[in-house]
């Protein structure tokens, strides 16, 4: 029923924990498939994964990215119901189930996603991320639940820094409905290899975005993410 896709590169640290954070779940093992993208991993990624063989699918593919080994999972997937979990990060017990019983029950909604907390490895400390209606800015592209055909309607992701973030801009133009559950269910891990600390990473994201979107399009959101949170990282305010 529930296909959860982690797309794993040179993730020994962590894997272990975003797995177990899936076998844990309320939600009968036998409604939930993981498939794991090893997308070209050269430290002990490959070992550990191994550990778990019986219990999820793996595909092994060289070196192509995010985007791309993302896409890979999608594509592989048989479920009604498909969601991300970055290799970093862990699920809250109850967050497959409740955001399930949410799409079994409202047809009208063709997503769930939820509130979260950021872990800051660098001092331990956690932090409660109320993301609103809405405001694809204060979203990631893990934790929310997308009904299959979401997929078919939208497309794939796009080999782009916000691959996320444009998934939902056009999502959100198709005219398809999101749920917001105001539960922190996800929780995501910050540290010092994240992909988003690195260099000009926000700056060159955001000019894709620009570029492919239009200042008017992000601003309508831009001006979402200002009124529920007061600020915004992005210039078009």
């Amino acid at each position: 029923m529930v296909s959860v896709i982690v797309a794993a590169y040179n993730c020994e640290k962590y894997i272990e924990t975003a797995l177990k954070s899936i076998f844990s779940q309320t939600l009968p093992s036998e409604n939930c498939k993981v498939i794991v993208v090893n997308d070209g991993s050269t430290d002990n990624t490959s070992d550990i994964l191994d550990k778990y063989k019986s219990r999820i699918r793996v595909i092994d593919q060289s070196n192509q990215g995010l985007a791309k080994a993302c896409n890979q999972g999608i594509q592989q997937a048989k479920g009604d119901y498909i969601i991300r979990l970055d290799p970093d990060d862990y699920f809250d017990k109850e967050l497959l189930s409740l955001t399930l019983n949410i799409l079994e029950t409202m047809p009208e909604y063709h997503c769930v996603y939820t509130d979260r907390y950021e872990i800051h490895t660098s001092d331990n400390t956690q932090v409660r991320m109320n993301v609103g209606d809405n405001n694809i800015f204060d979203m990631i592209g893990c934790g929310i639940m997308f009904r299959r055909e979401v997929f078919d309607k939208v497309g794939l992701y796009r080999d782009l820094l916000f691959e996320e973030y444009d998934f939902m801009l056009r999502f959100f133009n198709e005219g398809l409905q999101g749920y917001y559950l105001r539960e922190p269910l996800y929780f995501y891990v910050r540290h010092d290899a994240s992909m988003t600390t690195q260099q000009n990473y926000w700056k060159d994201g955001w000019k894709q975005l620009v570029e492919l979107w239009g200042e008017e399009k992000l601003k309508k959101y831009i001006d979402i993410q200002v009124n529920l949170k007061g600020t915004s990282r992005f210039p078009l305010v």
